[in-house]
């Protein structure tokens, strides 16, 4: 390449780059490297209609088009014209930011990221609702990109104490929300269990428990996002005087099982 791409600050899975699929928000996939190409169509909105040679990039939106580069230096593959001259076989390769002028392909300031290395399936486990959430997140997310990401089934997830084990309280199963599952000690192959990860909800500092000693749920949860047990196996309880809303490790999982 002319010019070295930055080192990406962030990793994708391929469903996530799938769905940016038109004009309006396009990513490409070279060897792993992710590239949002929206500027070049965004550039040209304004005329009636595209031109072919994006016409036809914008038919790989989405989509992986490794096999028009080389792989060592991201170069495209080229060929032999008519005129001798040698020409990209992936014609749009011609195409240049409009903002820099670089070609879109050797941009730095179109790199947003990398795809993962593996796709990690994890299990989040609420022990006050005992929803149960599957996720496939990148190998490369730590504890917090995850947390981010279940944002979108639990919107109050950042009020929990998230653990790997059931001894809450306890510092030694505290996940550390900056480093990755692996670097928390969980065992991630292809033949591995599926991760678990369970969290505890805490009550903000001077907040009292409006719920007349009995659990209920936190946060709003969106089933329709992901698999998860519904809450019909939740019970209320009464708890003492606590910080922790939570159920007993017994009683977790006696429901686990039957969730099982």
């Amino acid at each position: 390449m002319e010019s070295k791409l930055p080192p990406p600050g962030k990793y994708f899975l391929r469903d996530e780059v799938v769905i940016h699929n038109d004009e309006t928000s396009a990513w490409v996939i070279i060897h792993g490297i992710v590239i949002d190409i929206t500027p070049l169509f965004t550039a040209a909105s304004k005329k009636f209609t595209l031109k072919k040679t994006l016409q036809w990039l914008l038919e790989f939106a989405g989509k992986d088009i490794s096999l028009f580069f080389h792989k060592n230096e991201l170069t495209p593959i080229e060929r032999t014209n008519h005129n001798e001259e040698r020409v990209p076989v992936f014609v749009p390769c011609l195409e240049r930011n409009p903002a820099t002028q670089r070609y879109w392909y050797r941009d730095p300031a179109l790199v947003i990221g990398r795809i993962t290395f593996h796709p990690c399936p994890v299990k989040i486990i609420n022990t006050l609702t005992f929803h149960e959430t599957e996720m496939i997140v990148c190998y490369e997310d730590t504890i917090g990109d995850v947390r981010e990401k279940y944002l979108r089934y639990n919107d109050n997830a950042k009020q929990y104490e998230w653990r790997k084990d059931l001894s809450q309280g306890s510092a030694a199963g505290m996940l550390r929300m900056d480093k990755t599952l692996t670097e928390n000690e969980y065992l991630v192959s292809f033949h591995s269990p599926v991760p678990v990860i369970w969290i505890f909800y805490i009550l903000p500092p001077g907040d009292t428990d409006t719920t007349n000693g009995t659990y209920s749920s936190s946060g709003k949860f969106n089933p329709a996002n992901g698999r998860s047990s519904d809450g019909s196996e939740a019970m209320s309880l009464t708890t003492s005087q606590s910080t922790t809303k939570t159920h007993s490790v017994g009683e977790i999982h006696e429901v686990c099982e039957k969730l099982n």
